[in-house]
């Protein structure tokens, strides 16, 4: 039965090539997109799952609260002292605690000297709790053993070649010298720590004074520190017991200004984003955005079917009557037109397979994720496509299939089936649905794409032009003075101004401030974050003043002055950035005044708010310096900048960005997926108005004999092209009608996530209007024109 049910499907297909052709096409696309965007979602769902006991893997983090009990700062790392001490007092619910402490720095070999940002000192816990491919040595006894490090297989390549490395010394920071004892596998790229040197701690405890001073600094939350549970341990009794832990430990009232919180090692790249996450995550909402849109895409697919399968009832009416005269029930049909629905879904989806395998490289160098699409290995990958094209194949002609088996043979083979009448309602009403959909996915691209531009012009409240940012080593701290000097005299550089952070990234750093208010002393209500700077920080990046001065050399008394933000005079309550000059303040235990108010600037992303910040004068505290250069020689400009740095520091690589690329960095996710929001979005636009143009290709059919008449009686082009295009028309502006408000709920959630936003006028719904009507009035007219210009008298004649 079924290979008859095959037979008869397959001719069907023949046919009726029209057809075929648009709903493969559809199809299609629908399940190509399907595909890539499941190949996105699994990536993003399967970050760190390699960890073999990834449900049982936990991480401390470490929140900060202002005095008027907010949060100031929320980190995903804490102090050193906090693992070894909850190792104790939550002996009955910790199995295995481990910390490690990333220290990006030069790392030396020989005459190979590279700067690493995945260096991290570690407890030998670490590698009992997290999972590493070991090819060669014991990882837990290296990290037990004073002057170890393991590293990947990509490092011990790239710095011993095929020289096997076990028993070899590296140099780090121009400071230790470490034996490689062991070597990992590189972690996966779905890892949300990436790892390249694993080293003991001792040179470590070294650098904070030895191990005892290193557990009595609270201050230095640079720890990221996991741990497993017992099987009987419980996590909400290490989180009912915190308070206690934080109060016996740091001070009593520990509680009013800090705490830590409990979160799952797998919950970090899709439920995360702390302030100084290791690096940039997703976000759970993307995978449903996707998810949705994929879900859409495939909607619009099946409904391009549906409407064109409906329409040409007609056409297979006397088959169906001729059918059941001779016997065939109503099931048997059924079946058969579902079996057509799945042969042709199998057709297409023979198309998105291939699509996807030719688009899969593009797409993978455009997400940067490794992704994966290998059916000849994959056996669940095969059974869901498969599965999933059944699943279509019956959704899309269940409609069609009781619908044309509903026909009754008597009044078909009289002819009194008028063409695709019981359908039409539901024609009109999938048109809405496909077009609702569509604008909807149109406004929310316009709303998308007008943000990010916002946000990636907006004035930052100082100039980023050609602002170099160099990293500066210890060799060219020691003689800070000195290399700012003669960097001053290279050609094209303007000005240089140093600081303890860059905008760009992130305020991390706070150490208590009072101020004077109504004669009294007394904390901000809300944390003060600190900036350490020179005197040509503020000019090098032509930050404007609000109110007093800048730092300057020429002022001894400038050490123990501050200059703070326009923020933070609104939240200390001074009224205004003029009141504040000669103000009385203590920061960080230093007692003076404030000289100076600089207008607010954008140091972070715009995802969050002005922060109140204080800039302190520390010239021994530059980590970074800022350099002005002009001209059009910027090349000859950096090569002698480069050499000057390697002369003050030739064992430490000179690392350098420019501002302008840091910022776009910070949006390269959401510009990312805002791209591929455009592309799945256009694609969705694209299949509603092949489904469109099928439709409109049947109706002008089945009304060509009214097409000629009216032509005969006088009707120019314009009006037949009227009176064709205006039912879809209609339909397409009550999809509009129903699409604006949804799109406006979604948009306005979306843009709740920025601090800085635009506003949603009028201007995303009227262009998605006009190109949504655009698009269709097209669609429409290529066949409604081309049967207005036919000549009538071949249909005529043809009646």
């Amino acid at each position: 039965m079924f290979k008859s049910y095959l037979k008869i499907a397959l001719r069907s297909l023949k046919r009726h090539k029209a057809f075929s052709i648009i709903n493969i096409l559809g199809l299609s696309v629908g399940l190509t997109c399907c595909m890539l965007i499941g190949l996105y979602i699994s990536e993003e769902t399967s970050y760190d799952k390699f960890h073999t006991n990834i449900d049982n893997i936990y991480r401390f983090t470490r929140e900060f609260k202002s005095p008027d009990g907010s949060t100031s700062l929320h980190l995903s790392r804490v102090a050193p002292p906090f693992g070894p001490l909850a190792r104790e007092d939550f002996s009955g619910e910790i199995e295995k605690i481990g910390r490690m402490m990333p220290v990006g720095g030069p790392v030396k070999y020989n005459n190979r000297l590279y700067d690493e940002n995945n260096f991290y000192f570690a407890d030998s816990e670490i590698a009992e709790i997290l999972t590493f491919d070991v090819i060669e040595g014991n990882l837990i006894e290296a990290l037990s053993q004073p002057g170890s490090v393991v590293i990947s297989d990509e490092m011990a390549f790239k710095y011993f070649g095929n020289e096997d490395p076990i028993g070899k010394s590296i140099n780090f920071l121009s400071q230790a010298d470490l034996i490689v004892k062991g070597v990992f596998k590189k972690l996966p790229d779905n890892s949300s720590y990436q790892i390249d040197f694993l080293a003991e701690m001792t040179p470590l405890e070294a650098f904070f004074g030895g191990r005892e001073a290193m557990m009595r600094n609270w201050g230095s939350n640079n720890f990221a520190t996991f741990f497993t549970l017992k099987p009987e341990g419980r996590i909400d009794e290490i989180e009912r017991r915190i308070g206690d832990f934080l109060n016996k430990h740091v001070d009593e009232d520990a509680t009013s200004w800090t705490n830590l919180h409990v979160q799952k090692l797998s919950d970090v790249h899709l439920h995360s984003n702390l302030d100084d996450e290791q690096g940039q995550n997703s976000d759970i909402v993307y995978v449903y955005i996707f998810a949705s849109i994929a879900f859409l895409i495939l909607a619009i697919a099946c409904i391009n079917y549906m409407n064109l399968a409906t329409a040409r009832s007609a056409t297979r009416a006397k088959e169906v009557g001729m059918r059941k005269v001779f016997g065939a029930g109503k099931g048997k049909l059924i079946n058969q037109f579902l079996v057509e629905s799945i042969v042709l879904v199998f057709f297409a989806l023979v198309l998105a397979v291939g699509a996807t395998s030719l688009i899969l490289p593009y797409f993978r160098s455009f997400t940067g994720l490794e992704l994966e699409f290998d059916l000849f290995t994959n056996l669940p990958l095969i059974a869901v496509i498969l599965s999933s094209a059944i699943l279509v194949g019956v959704l899309s002609g269940s409609y069609p299939a009781f619908y044309l088996s509903s026909f009754q043979p008597l009044k078909v083979l009289k002819g009194k089936l008028t063409s695709g009448a019981k359908s039409g309602g539901l024609r009109r009403f999938l048109v809405v649905v496909q077009f609702t959909i569509s604008v909807i996915l149109i406004v929310s691209t316009i709303v998308v794409f007008k943000q990010l531009d916002f946000i990636q012009n907006k004035k930052l409240g100082y100039d980023r032009e050609q602002m170099m940012i160099m990293g500066v080593s210890q060799p060219v701290a020691d003689q800070y003075e000195a290399f700012k000097n003669e960097l001053l005299t290279i050609q094209g550089v303007k000005m240089a101004g140093g600081s303890s952070r860059v905008p760009s990234g992130q305020l991390l750093d706070s150490q208590g401030a009072q101020a004077e208010v109504n004669g009294e002393m007394s904390p901000t209500p809300v944390v003060i974050k600190s900036l350490s700077v020179d005197p040509d920080f503020i000019p090098t990046y032509q930050m404007e003043m609000a109110s007093g001065r800048n730092y300057s050399k020429n002022f001894a008394t400038d050490s123990a002055s501050f200059v703070l933000n326009e923020k933070s005079v609104e939240v200390i309550g001074w009224g205004s950035a003029e009141d504040a000059i000669g103000q009385n303040m203590i920061y960080a235990g230093v007692r003076g005044k404030v000289i100076g108010v600089v207008k607010d600037f954008h140091f972070e992303s715009l995802q969050s708010e002005i922060s109140p910040i204080i800039l302190v004068n520390r010239p021994n505290q530059m980590r970074n310096l800022s350099i002005k250069i002009e001209g059009t020689d910027i090349k000859n400009s950096i090569q002698q900048i480069e050499a000057l740095y390697a002369r003050f520091s030739p064992d430490a690589p000179l690392n350098y960005n420019f501002l302008n690329d840091r910022f776009a960095n910070l949006y390269t996710s959401e510009t990312q997926r805002s791209q591929l929001f455009t592309l799945f979005s256009g694609l969705a636009i694209f299949l509603a108005c092949l489904g469109l143009f099928g439709l409109a290709s049947f109706t002008v059919a089945q009304r060509s004999k009214e097409i000629s008449i009216r032509k005969v009686l006088g009707a120019s082009v314009q009006q037949i092209v009227g009176i064709l295009s205006k039912e879809f028309i209609i339909l397409i502006v009550i999809a509009m009608l129903l699409a604006f408000p949804v799109a406006w709920y979604f948009m306005s959630d979306w843009l709740e996530g920025y601090a800085y936003r635009i506003g949603l006028g009028a201007s995303p719904f009227l262009l998605a209007a006009a190109i949504a009507g655009a698009i269709a009035f097209l669609t429409i007219s290529i066949q409604t024109f081309k049967a207005a210009v036919s000549n009538p008298s071949e249909r005529l004649r043809d009646e």
